[in-house]
């Protein structure tokens, strides 16, 4: 199942992280890798933890050219996955995932630059209708401005949804679609307060899927989105901040049928909170607020629900670090004739050095795709576990399995082949167990 990976994803973009806030997205639930986090512009995660400490013996030292540096990467995966496509007594597969990675990085003193591209290869020799490959390249960069920098970036994702994502519509075959994002960013500096004026264009476009064994055109769901706003980040002390966030949001879907309703909207939100990030047992970040959501087409009516992102981190040893994760949006469309869903994900998450070089964790969420209109629920459980053993500076050894299981209420008909009203779709349970090899240069 496909679901965030939401401290690199979430609400809305260009909340952004040099005024203490990580970047938030719609849609972004269903980008598998979204944005790079190593490019300026993109990413950014909240505090340290077991997993992101520094381990200086094992650290991927990379190659520097110049004032730059290059880190090459490649993850290769094996492993079997009992029900590929997500359905009632569905078909399971070996799977084979090849990644690699390249990332170059500035080593600059004052102003910074950044560029890497990625793909991601999934190979499913059972059911090779499910084989796809995914890439994404991206550059950005800062110019230095007083004691803050001028941020652009521009990424471009050529991706796939997969038919297990939570919100995702009833195919047989993942879903093609491409991103072009580019935002920009400056926070000004004026005593303890912080503004960061952002913008942020998306181009989404999508492609064909096979729905109910007959093709389905998802061109429907072509959307220019713009965003547009700022963060304020007011600092009580040198742990805590007050965090303030105003967005507006146009979403424009340039490619409807004759003759259906209009997907387009508008969208306006309002996010508030604290952000405690003491080097200490305790951190946490938490916003919450309200969007409102208001339709060209006269037949959807307004939605105006609460929307949050928080996460806290305890440190109870040296050797534990325990993880909650918490995210509410509104998201688009994902069928014609509907008008989107509130999307919420939970997750707990432990991770535990049990040796220097041998890292254990554990997880559990939920994910919930409440549909407007009165359009049902589907959910989603998974619960996981997983090693990591750091042989060297360039060699990771991991192995994961997760178990997850979704089912779907569904109260209308949805267009695009989904069920009858009322009734509910079988859920289904899968079993995903990988072996990763890691080689970073």
């Amino acid at each position: 199942m496909s679901r965030p990976r939401w401290l690199r994803a979430g609400v809305v973009g260009a909340i952004v992280g040099c005024a203490g806030v990580a970047p938030l997205r719609a849609h972004a639930q269903y980008v598998p890798g979204e944005f790079p986090v190593g490019v300026p512009g993109y990413g950014e995660e909240l505090g340290v933890t077991v997993v992101s400490r520094v381990r200086p013996l094992y650290e991927q030292p990379g190659a520097r050219i110049g004032d730059f540096i290059v880190r090459a990467n490649l993850d290769e995966s094996v492993g079997y996955n009992s029900n590929v496509l997500g359905l009632s007594g569905g078909k399971g597969s070996p799977v084979i995932e090849t990644r690699p990675s390249l990332e170059v990085n500035s080593d600059w003193a004052r102003d910074t630059i950044g560029a890497s591209v990625s793909a991601d290869n999934y190979q499913y020799p059972s059911v090779s209708d499910q084989n796809r490959t995914d890439w994404t390249a991206a550059i950005g960069g800062g110019y230095t401005i007083g004691r803050t920098d001028l941020t652009l970036s521009y990424a471009h994702l050529q991706q796939h949804q997969s038919p297990t994502a939570v919100g995702a519509p009833p195919t047989s075959t993942p879903i093609p679609f491409t991103v072009d994002d580019m935002r920009v960013s400056y926070p000004f500096e004026l005593g303890r307060l912080q503004i960061t004026p952002n913008f942020e264009v998306s181009l989404w476009r999508y492609g064909e899927t096979t729905i109910g064994g007959v093709t389905s055109d998802q061109s429907f769901r072509n959307t220019n989105e713009y965003r547009g706003g700022a963060a304020f980040r007011y600092a009580l002390s040198g742990a805590t901040s007050l965090i303030f966030t105003a967005q507006g949001i146009r979403s424009e879907f340039n490619n409807q049928p004759a003759g259906t309703a209009s997907l387009s909207s508008t969208s306006v939100l309002a996010l508030g909170g604290i952000d405690y990030q003491y080097d200490g047992i305790w951190r946490y970040q938490a916003l919450v607020g309200l969007e409102v959501r208001s339709f060209d087409a006269a037949q959807f009516n307004t939605q105006v629900a609460p929307i949050a992102r928080a996460a806290v981190i305890w440190t109870p040893t040296e050797l534990t670090t325990v993880t909650a994760t918490l995210l509410r949006a509104i998201e688009d469309p994902t069928q014609a004739g509907t008008s989107g869903y509130t999307y919420t994900a939970a997750e707990l998450r432990v991770d535990h050095e049990y040796a220097r070089n041998l890292l254990l964790r554990a997880r559990t969420g939920v994910d919930v795709a409440s549909y407007l209109q009165n359009g049902g629920t589907q959910t989603a459980v998974y619960a996981g576990v997983g090693a990591t053993w750091l042989i060297n500076r360039h060699l990771r050894l991991s192995a994961d399995y997760t178990y997850t299981t979704q089912n779907r209420f569904t109260s209308q008909a949805p267009i695009d082949g989904g069920p009858a009203a009322g009734t509910v779709t079988p859920g289904y349970s899968q079993n995903l167990f990988l072996v990763t090899l890691h080689i970073g240069l």
